[in-house]
């Protein structure tokens, strides 16, 4: 029953999203923390705006709620690695031979 409510709950959403993306400062990976802390910040604010009525209910339920979290992290996480390695593939290194 806690656990419903919690990951219900936008405001929990929003500290994990800003937990997530503070813990990915120490890692610096792009790919595992910063995708997550931002899809846990758009669920936060979609739930925020279902709790204040500016939007209809799209998550009732808790397991919608968080794989609507894993979907979004997980596309999150395919784009920011295409962007990563585009940008290194544009860049010459001048070391190599």
């Amino acid at each position: 029953m806690l656990t419903e409510v919690i990951l219900l709950s936008g405001n929990a959403w929003l500290i994990i999203g800003l937990i997530l993306c503070i813990l990915e400062l120490s890692n610096g990976s792009l790919i595992f923390f910063l995708p997550m802390g931002i899809s846990a910040l758009i669920v936060g604010l979609i739930l925020k705006l279902q709790e204040s009525g500016n939007l209809s209910v799209l998550m009732s339920d808790w397991a919608w709620t968080a794989t609507v979290w894993a979907l979004l992290s997980l596309v999150l996480s395919l784009l920011l690695n295409r962007l990563m390695r585009r940008k290194k593939d544009d860049t010459a290194d001048i070391n190599q031979y």
